[in-house]
Formats: structure tokens, sequence, C-alpha cells
């Protein structure tokens, strides 16, 4: 089965995502097609996101904090490893990679620039808008 990281960014498009890419990777993931690896700053970053106004208005009520315990209760819970440092210009970055190497995931999911950039590096990086788990 694929284990995947989804990093913050490419979790607070999924949920409110009607269509696309996001939202096909969320619609899968129930389904048990792969496997959520997440670590617990991933969900405190999620957690942070959601409140903002750009969010706000495509949530009703307590859609976040439903969503939130989804990946609370249905998602591997894993701990960065240590040994991951230095590796991006971005400490949250590096967690990223961390969790992926603690996870034991094929693909990493993300929108973020920097580590895009490592995907020549890196054979598990994927943007959300052309990943194979689609």
């Amino acid at each position: 089965m694929i284990r995947a990281v989804l990093d913050v960014n490419a979790l607070v498009s999924c949920f409110p995502a009607p269509a696309g890419t996001p939202a096909i990777l969320i619609e899968r993931w129930p389904r048990r097609e792969y496997e959520l690896v997440l670590p617990e700053h991933i969900l405190t970053g999620v957690a942070r996101a959601w409140p903002n106004a750009y969010f706000r208005t495509r949530y009703q009520g307590d859609e976040p904090q439903q969503a939130l315990r989804l990946l609370r209760t249905r998602a591997t819970i894993v701990t960065p490893v240590t040994t991951i440092q230095g590796m991006t210009n971005d400490e949250e970055d590096d967690l990223v990679l961390a969790t992926g190497v603690a996870g034991s995931v094929s693909h990493l999911v993300t929108g973020d620039r920097g580590l895009l950039r490592l995907s020549t590096y890196l054979d598990f990086l994927y943007s959300p808008r052309a990943s194979s788990l689609t």
C-alpha cells in the first residue's frame, strides 16, 4: 500500500476542495487507497491554518473540527526522525522530510516550492497538482 505524507498546505487545500487533485486525494484516503502518515506538527499547522479568513468562508459550522478529528483518528501518527536537519532552508520543511523518513513513505505531497526543489534528489516528492496518487 502507498504510504504518503501530505504537508500542511496540501492538507488544508484538500478538505474544502470541491474538485481537482486535492479533493481526489482526500476522497481516496478514507477508502484506504493509501495510508496517510502525519506527525503532530502537521496536525497543529492544519489546526492553525483553518481559522484563517480564507478557509472560514469555505467551511460551515464545525467542519474544520470534524476534519481534524478524522485526521487524528484515521491517519498513522509518527514522530519525525531527528537525523534530518539542514536539508532545506526551513526547519518546518526539514520536519516534513523527517516525517517521510520516519513513516517510510513512498509519497510526499506538497505545494511548497522549497520542498519541490528537492524533487530531483528525492523520488517521493509530489505536487498536489500532479500527484501520482491520483
